[in-house]
C-alpha cells in the first residue's frame, strides 16, 4: 500500500510540475538565400606540379610525457629472467 501511495504522489507531483511549465513559442526569423545553378564547366583546368620535399625523419607521438625515458630504463638483462630449479 505504501508503494502504491508513493507512486501515486510522484505521478501527481510530476503532472503538477509539467502543468506549471509555461513554454512560449517564439517566432524565428528566417533568411532567404538564392540558389545559382552552374551549367558550364571552365574552359581549361590548369594542372601544376607542386614541389614536395622528401624527408626521411619519423615523427613519434607519445601518450605520456616521459615515455622515452621509461622505455630506455625498462631494459632486460639475462639475470632478470626467472631461473627454473
Amino acid at each position: 500500500m505504501k508503494a502504491v501511495l508513493t507512486v501515486f504522489i510522484l505521478l501527481f507531483l510530476n503532472a503538477a510540475a509539467v502543468a506549471q511549465d509555461g513554454k512560449t513559442n517564439d517566432k524565428v526569423s528566417t533568411a532567404q538565400i538564392d540558389v545559382v545553378l552552374v551549367t558550364d564547366l571552365p574552359i581549361f583546368i590548369s594542372l601544376e606540379k607542386v614541389g614536395t620535399k622528401t624527408q626521411n625523419k619519423v615523427a613519434r607521438l607519445y601518450r605520456h610525457q616521459n615515455s622515452r625515458v621509461k622505455k630506455a630504463l625498462s631494459f632486460k638483462t639475462k639475470k632478470d629472467r626467472p631461473k627454473l630449479t
